[in-house]
């Protein structure tokens, strides 16, 4: 299996030999790191009145931003001293400093949460990347349960193998609280996208599957629901050819902690979630079983415009859900009439999905009788009834060793629509990701190759 992603060490040394230089010439020879007082007495006149007070609460200077074009900010100015937005988020100046260490090299996420910056840590010469969250009461309160789920991760993950990623340090900067990550390459979408849309060969999808399996066998066992799994929160690493790792513990929460009812990315949401159950771990374990799908076929399995639709899109495969479940539901009258029904819904096509006209063979296009019964048994309505990670790691697809069983090549066109005229799955694939929550797809998080060059995945 191969994946060319750019070297990031022979990138980092090429940075930080230009970098290296940059500060010959910027400071003068003088050795970092410096104290305030050195950096204050060699560059006070380039550095704002704000920067010269806030310095002093730092002990060590490895980067001042020098050539860049700095904010003018002061303390009677709004929206915190005019670092922020009108929405709270941090006004990123490229290439100035973060807390004195780290440059700021560009944007590779944004959500409602705040951004995510790719950064050159000028202590240790690395790579980074920096979520910089939003600078309201409500984001910094989910933030620190973030904080306190990647802290959890961290200690029960010390041998970094359970594929999840890994926080590096956290702290404040402007009222801002920073979490940085390790930098890590592209996401499953972005693989998809490389791929055309075409899905990839079910030895490659097992071998991702295993590697989510194990991230997700540690968080059952910390009784942690991650509440977004899906393709961009899984990332390639750069350690190993083809490896994973789990991203984006913003939305996630302990079992027993629930504060959200409204979480999961609409593709990837299970079904308790959509008609009010009380949810549990085992919502990952559906987008689990959404994400295979998509990985085999290049294409969501469950493209629903609305969360109404969603809902008759899980229809049209796996059938109408068990009554005592449409019934004692909170939400179900959005969903269902009086009589149990489900409402009609025609989307922006003039489409009609009705109830168990399709299975989830004809839709993946496949045969393979392991496979499919996999994903059966993550894609089953009632919760208690789906597999767990650690009954997940034992199925027979799982353990079986051909791994080298050939698949069909599937065009799925039924995703095309048909007023289309574009010939390329990316103009038709975007067409439907663009209704999901309320937004498109976030950036790349934590990726640092905004164009990849890819080799597909060859398994032996």
């Amino acid at each position: 299996m191969q994946y060319p992603i750019n070297n990031l060490s022979d990138s980092i040394t090429t940075k930080g030999l230009s970098n290296k230089l940059e500060e010959a010439k910027l400071y003068k020879g003088q050795r970092l790191p410096m104290s305030p007082t050195e950096a204050l007495r060699h560059f006070q006149g380039r550095l704002t009145e704000f920067e010269q007070q806030e310095i002093m609460d730092y002990s060590e200077i490895w980067f001042l931003g020098l050539e860049t074009k700095k904010i003018k900010a002061s303390h009677g100015i709004p929206q915190n001293a005019g670092y922020d937005d009108e929405h709270g988020s941090y006004n990123k100046i490229l290439h100035d400093h973060i807390g004195f260490r780290f440059e700021v090299l560009e944007v590779i996420g944004k959500g409602s949460f705040g951004q995510v910056l790719k950064c050159l840590d000028h202590k240790t010469q690395e790579l980074v990347a920096i979520k910089v969250i939003r600078n309201k009461k409500r984001f910094h309160h989910q933030a620190l349960v973030e904080l306190k789920i990647l802290d959890a991760v961290r200690r029960k993950d010390r041998e970094k193998c359970h594929n999840v990623i890994h926080m590096k340090e956290y702290f404040y900067f402007r009222n801002h609280l920073c979490i940085t990550f390790e930098l890590l390459g592209v996401n499953l979408y972005e693989l998809i996208k490389k791929n055309n849309f075409q899905g990839f060969s079910l030895a490659l999808i097992r071998r991702f599957t295993r590697s989510l399996l194990k991230c997700l066998q540690m968080l059952y066992k910390e009784k942690i629901i991650h509440c977004d799994l899906k393709p961009e929160n899984i990332l390639l690493s750069q350690k190993g050819q083809g490896n994973i790792k789990v991203v984006d513990f913003g939305s996630s929460c302990y079992e027993q902690q629930r504060v959200y009812t409204y979480i999961q990315s609409r593709f990837y949401r299970s079904p308790e979630v959509i008609l009010g159950h009380p949810y549990s771990m085992a919502i990952d374990m559906w987008s689990l079983g959404c994400i295979m799908a998509e990985l085999y076929t290049g294409f969501p399995l469950f493209p629903g415009e609305s969360e109404v639709e969603q809902i008759a899109c899980i229809m049209e495969v796996l059938g109408m859900p068990p009554n005592d479940f449409v019934q004692t539901a909170s939400r179900r009258r959005l969903f269902f009439d009086s009589k149990g029904n489900p409402r009609n819904i025609t989307n922006s096509k003039g489409r009609k999905r009705r109830p168990n006209s399709k299975d989830l063979a004809s839709v993946l296009k496949t045969d393979d009788p392991l496979f499919l019964d996999f994903l059966q048994h993550c894609l089953t309505w009632d919760p208690t009834k789906r597999m767990t990670p650690d009954e997940a790691m034992q199925h027979e697809w799982i353990q079986e060793a051909r791994l080298n069983k050939p698949r069909p090549k599937t065009r799925p066109m039924i995703w095309k629509p048909r007023e289309s005229t574009e010939n390329n799955y990316e103009a038709t694939y975007h067409k439907v990701i663009t209704n999901r929550t309320g937004k498109t797809r976030p950036l790349t998080l934590f990726y640092h190759n905004t164009q990849p060059q890819l080799v597909l995945p060859v398994v032996h």
